[in-house]
């Protein structure tokens, strides 16, 4: 397998592939996916001012476009010039490559890091998307996403912003759709509030009220029926005590069929904040509802 990194116009005058001394080739080229080749490649590039990567399957073809879902990070996260978390942990790659399994190909960003879908990680989201969609090598009607954690709050604000009427399917794990819920634990209402530029120790009340614009579980609870939103499948643990399932997981899915969406939604009894560690069980939850993207 190539892996493609991107590099700036000061490194290379030359707007072309360079072989260097590993299996690494160096692209000049500035927020837009690369040219591709036949076959499984990881590319690396820069879209909204944030790292990203492409990975194609070993069915690709550089002539045919094809559906890309985007992977969205949990805490800690990150994407780099020439690597990603989810692409070095052999138990979250095998998710990837489960949804690759069907002929897809998996994207990801950034996203500002560990952002808790404040506006930074939806912009960069945003740019991603539109630069897989600008590209010969993707199919724009066929985007999915997937991710879980703080990454859940990501997908529903990319949905209701940028990515509105442009995502086909999503799948989330363990996922966090409510701020107000976080706050309101407390487990995690420092770095949340971190993240959005506010005081750790600020009082809930005026936390809520702050990051109103920014907690998708409400805006989603006030769309009418007929806006565009995917088909999703919701994946928790039934004692997850990090990401409370009733205020995220149930609350999500009512809220999503409120509005008219298709939702699945699973609740695994005996199962905490730990659906990654489901294994293939997740694995073939993943593969089978991406079939039809």
């Amino acid at each position: 397998m190539v892996s493609l990194r991107e590099t700036s116009c000061r490194e290379s005058p030359h707007n072309f592939l360079l072989p260097v001394e590993t299996d690494t080739l160096v692209v000049n080229i500035m927020s837009a996916v690369p040219r591709l080749r036949d076959g499984e490649q990881q590319v690396f590039f820069k879209a909204g001012g944030d790292w990203c990567y492409l990975w194609t399957p070993k069915s690709f073809k550089a002539g045919k476009p094809t559906a890309v879902v985007i992977h969205h990070h949990g805490n800690r996260g990150y994407v780099k010039e020439d690597t990603a978390d989810w692409l070095e942990e052999d138990r979250k790659t095998a998710f990837l490559k489960a949804v690759m399994s069907n002929n897809v190909a998996i994207a990801g960003s950034h996203a500002c890091g560990n952002h808790w879908g404040n506006p930074c990680s939806v912009e960069a989201n945003g740019a991603l998307l539109d630069a897989l969609a600008a590209s010969p090598h993707v199919d724009p009607k066929r985007v999915g996403l997937m991710g879980g954690g703080l990454g859940g709050l990501l997908i529903w604000n990319s949905v209701l912003g940028p990515m509105m009427g442009r995502v086909k399917q999503a799948a989330v794990m363990q996922a966090v759709s409510s701020i107000e819920s976080i706050i309101r634990d407390h487990k995690f209402k420092d770095q949340q509030l971190v993240a959005y530029g506010l005081p750790p120790d600020m009082p809930d009340d005026e936390a809520v009220e702050r990051l109103a614009a920014s907690d998708p579980l409400p805006r989603l609870r006030r769309l009418r029926k007929g806006v565009p939103l995917p088909k999703t499948a919701i994946y928790h643990g039934a004692v997850d005590d990090n990401v409370l399932p009733d205020a995220n997981a149930v609350a999500l899915a009512d809220a999503l069929r409120s509005a008219g969406a298709e939702v699945k939604l699973d609740l695994f009894p005996g199962v905490g904040h730990n659906t990654y560690g489901m294994g293939k069980e997740m694995e073939d939850r993943l593969k089978a509802f991406f079939s039809t993207l």
